[in-house]
């Protein structure tokens, strides 16, 4: 069940608690439409709940899905440019991969994609379930995923991953991930702030025998977005390409 409603200090909207977490709607404007989305109000504070710190111990986890990251807009923007899904019984199937609070995948659900949304935290899922339900959009697939694993039974025609090349250990998993569930003829598309740990996600996407193309990308946020670090956001795009045969 999603919680009552009431009024946040800056404007956006907020509630009580979800899954344990004092929540609010944030909303997100992008090429002119506006996306509300279920946050943490204190994302920090999650370091101090005890199932993190279990986990921590467990295998090193951080609760990185609770904050709203700038390649998220980066890659949201370039989405929501994407035409509409073909009209079908059968439209292209989309895996985001490290979701989080689901925003890109939400924008490719409103194109009328099949989408599928993955994260390594089930609050997560929750998350943007909620968030989907909450801007009148199908309920997604949602599926917990690790990629350093092989799922047989999953063949995504296009992968969408936001500012998830944020440790250097990450970028072979991710590229060897991409490399063997995309279908063939099928791209994936990885978000980064320039971060430097991802400088070399290129080399390691092409010795998995991935094509790969990088562009720039920017994202103009609202004043008022205290999650963001700066009013604009640059970043990069890795445009992965998996050959047809």
């Amino acid at each position: 069940m999603i919680p009552r409603r009431a009024e946040f200090q800056n404007g956006a909207t907020s509630m009580d608690e979800f899954r344990g977490y004092r929540v609010h709607w944030e909303p997100i404007t992008l090429s002119g439409r506006t996306f509300e989305l279920l946050m943490p109000v204190a994302p920090d504070d999650l370091l101090d709940n005890p199932r993190v710190a279990a986990r921590f111990e467990h295998d090193e986890y951080l609760p990185y899905w609770a904050t709203l990251w700038p390649a998220a807009l980066l890659l949201a923007e370039n989405i929501a440019m994407w035409p509409f899904a073909p009209r079908h019984p059968n439209p292209p199937t989309v895996l985001e991969l490290g979701c989080g609070l689901g925003l890109v995948g939400l924008v490719a659900l409103q194109l009328g994609y099949r989408v599928i949304l993955s994260d390594y935290d089930e609050d997560a899922l929750a998350f943007a379930r909620a968030s989907a339900t909450r801007n009148g959009l199908p309920e997604p697939e949602t599926r917990s995923i690790d990629w350093r694993l092989e799922y047989d039974d999953l063949r995504p025609d296009r992968i969408l991953a936001a500012d998830v090349l944020y440790e250097a250990r990450n970028l072979r998993p991710i590229a060897q991930f991409i490399r063997t569930h995309l279908a063939p003829g099928g791209v994936a598309l990885v978000s980064d702030a320039q971060r430097s740990t991802a400088d070399t996600f290129a080399a390691e996407a092409r010795a998995a025998g991935l094509d790969v193309h990088i562009r720039s990308a920017h994202h103009a946020a609202p004043a008022a977005a205290p999650w963001l670090p700066n009013a604009a956001t640059a970043g990069r795009i890795f445009e992965l390409r998996r050959a047809a045969s």
